[in-house]
């Protein structure tokens, strides 16, 4: 294998061996029967690339090490509040966590918020937010944006693999200073890096006239899902869906609009 780049998502296409991504490796791993799917050993070939890089860059951990770095008491009193406040969304969170969460750890990691793809903590030493993702929530490693062997365009949970695809599109895209934490040494849970950005959600007016004057353009594809007819837009061989006032930032520091979580792919 030749030498691996530097542990960052803007080379992550580089670390899977794919510079130059065809239509037909857009997504990996797609249904069963689909004509855009990957062969599986294509699909595990990458697998392997993505967990020798992170081996390399000494980013590859076990859920213990991971746990330790929680602050494991807050984590627990967060997640019992939650399942008291809200069942159904607490007990979400808590089948996410309790495999990776040692209760008696004084990590420096503090949950700050959670949702249906990632469970976000502040690591105050780097002023950053860390994004945890993992089975067995329903965005699985992160939400992707697929179009299916009939034509219409969804968004569902995505392998590693697709997800890790999805964040280095988002980010060549957006440049938001997304990078790797950390993969599972199991290749069981993934953890982003991204700065902690202090502002206010754009309105959307504010956030169309960003994307517009950014070369985006409205795009309402063949889709059974509201948010992918309504929330996507295009832009030079890539599409944006989700691209919701809650996914980006007005920053108090600058007064410009940042990305922190849109869903993009390559068409």
């Amino acid at each position: 294998m030749p030498p691996l780049p530097p542990f960052r998502l803007r080379n992550l296409l580089q670390a899977l061996g794919l510079p130059h991504v065809s239509p037909s490796e857009s997504t990996l791993g797609v249904s069963p029967g689909s004509a855009r799917a990957m062969p599986p050993e294509q699909a595990a070939g990458h697998l392997a690339r993505i967990t020798a890089w992170a081996q390399a860059a000494s980013r590859a951990a076990a859920a213990a090490d991971f746990a330790a770095r929680l602050d494991g008491r807050q984590v627990a009193a967060e997640l019992f509040e939650q399942f008291r406040a809200s069942p159904e969304f607490g007990r979400d969170l808590s089948e996410r966590l309790e495999p990776f969460l040692d209760a008696d750890s004084l990590g420096e990691l503090t949950l700050i918020d959670a949702g249906g793809e990632a469970t976000v903590f502040f690591e105050p030493e780097h002023q950053r937010v860390i994004k945890f993702f993992a089975p067995p929530n329903e965005g699985r490693f992160g939400w992707v944006l697929t179009r299916e062997p009939n034509g219409r365009w969804g968004i569902r949970g995505g392998s590693l693999v697709e997800a890790l695809l999805r964040f280095g599109w988002f980010e060549a895209c957006f440049i938001s200073g997304l990078e790797l934490d950390t993969i599972g040494g199991a290749n069981d849970f993934l953890t982003l890096s991204q700065p902690f950005y202090v502002g206010r959600r754009p309105s959307e007016d504010e956030l169309e006239d960003w994307m517009t004057s950014n070369g985006w353009e409205p795009w309402s594809p063949p889709t059974d899902q509201s948010t992918v007819a309504s929330c996507t837009w295009r832009r030079d061989g890539f599409a944006a869906t989700d691209v919701l006032t809650r996914n980006a930032i007005l920053c108090e520091s600058d007064g410009r609009i940042r990305a922190i979580d849109f869903i993009v792919t390559k068409l």
